[in-house]
């Protein structure tokens, strides 16, 4: 879905304001394993997936990547800690897949959010959305065990389990990958 259409399923837009957006955001075809983010950077933009997956991750101590999210198509992500405060971030964004990206910077956004104020609804849905998923994966790795996790993830994500490594999926639970081997097996 493009962005203005996912935008109307949110909040009505008036013409104008669709205009504008259509300027603010960028959109771009983006190459499997594009960095839509490095890590040790300023996350400065705002990215609605309209085709594509991209992952979340950090390096640990050891110097092994650790997945933190998954973003489908219709979905914003950014690193929103270092978004909203305008410093580095821990975090990577790479694609899993070739995307569509649409794309706008801290101030554009700001911008068009000053102008266009019914854009304050699309902005507090995708900061929910960055809360809860915050939210959820806190729980999940605090209150369940790793089949829990599995289960949970496999029974909310199932498109996911076709389009992502079992590498990923296994350190976005927090387990290795033959604990999840045996978790699929049973």
């Amino acid at each position: 879905m493009n962005l203005v259409d996912f935008l109307k399923t949110v909040t009505p837009i008036a013409p104008e304001t669709e205009a504008a957006v259509n300027r603010v955001f960028k959109a771009e075809e983006l190459p499997k394993n594009y960095k839509l983010h490095e890590q040790g950077t300023v996350c400065n933009k705002l990215f609605y997936i309209e085709s594509g997956l991209s992952r979340t991750f950090y390096y640990n101590e050891e110097g092994k990547d650790i997945t933190y999210r998954f973003n489908e198509e219709n979905t914003f992500t950014a690193l929103i800690e270092s978004y909203l405060n305008q410093k580095p971030s821990f975090y990577s964004i790479e694609l899993l897949e070739p995307a569509i990206i649409h794309s706008a910077s801290f101030a554009e956004f700001e911008v068009l959010l000053d102008n266009h104020p019914e854009l304050m609804k699309v902005n507090s849905h995708v900061l929910r959305n960055f809360l809860l998923q915050s939210n959820e994966r806190i729980i999940a790795l605090q209150f369940h065990n790793a089949h829990e996790r599995y289960k949970i993830f496999a029974d909310k994500n199932p498109g996911l389990l076709q389009r992502v490594s079992l590498g990923h999926i296994a350190s976005y639970l927090g387990i290795t990958q033959e604990t999840l081997s045996r978790i699929r097996s049973r």
